[in-house]
C-alpha cells in the first residue's frame, strides 16, 4: 500500500495521518443540491488493487451518513471532474438512494 497526497507525491503513514485529520485538507469540493449534499474528499491510499485516492459521495442527513458513489478518480483534476458527474447524477435524480422518504399516513 502507498500513501500520496493530494498532488499524487509519497508521504510516509505519520503525514497521511496528519493530513486525513484536516477535513479542510481532505474536502476537495463539496455542493448541496436541493436536501442533497455531494462531497469529494482525498482519500490518498493507492494499492495493487487501484485504491481510493479520491471518493465522492452523498449524504441525505447533513453529512451524518454518506453513501460513496464514484470512488475511481487518481489525481485532483479527475476528482473534480467526478465530482461535477455526481452533482449531475443527483441534479438528473439518476443517483439511487437519494430521492425523498415518504411522507404521510401508512
Amino acid at each position: 500500500m502507498a500513501y500520496k497526497d493530494r498532488q499524487g507525491l509519497p508521504i510516509d503513514v505519520a503525514e497521511w495521518a496528519r493530513l486525513r485529520r484536516d477535513t479542510a485538507y481532505c474536502v476537495v469540493d463539496q455542493d448541496k443540491v436541493d436536501n442533497v449534499m455531494v462531497r469529494t474528499v482525498w482519500e490518498g491510499i493507492e494499492d495493487v488493487v487501484g485504491g481510493a485516492m479520491f471518493a465522492t459521495g452523498i449524504s441525505r442527513d447533513a453529512g451524518k451518513t454518506w453513501r460513496t458513489l464514484r470512488e475511481d478518480a487518481l489525481a485532483e483534476d479527475g476528482a473534480l471532474v467526478q465530482h461535477s458527474e455526481v452533482v449531475q447524477m443527483v441534479r438528473r435524480g439518476e443517483a439511487s438512494g437519494i430521492s425523498a422518504p415518504a411522507t404521510g399516513a401508512e
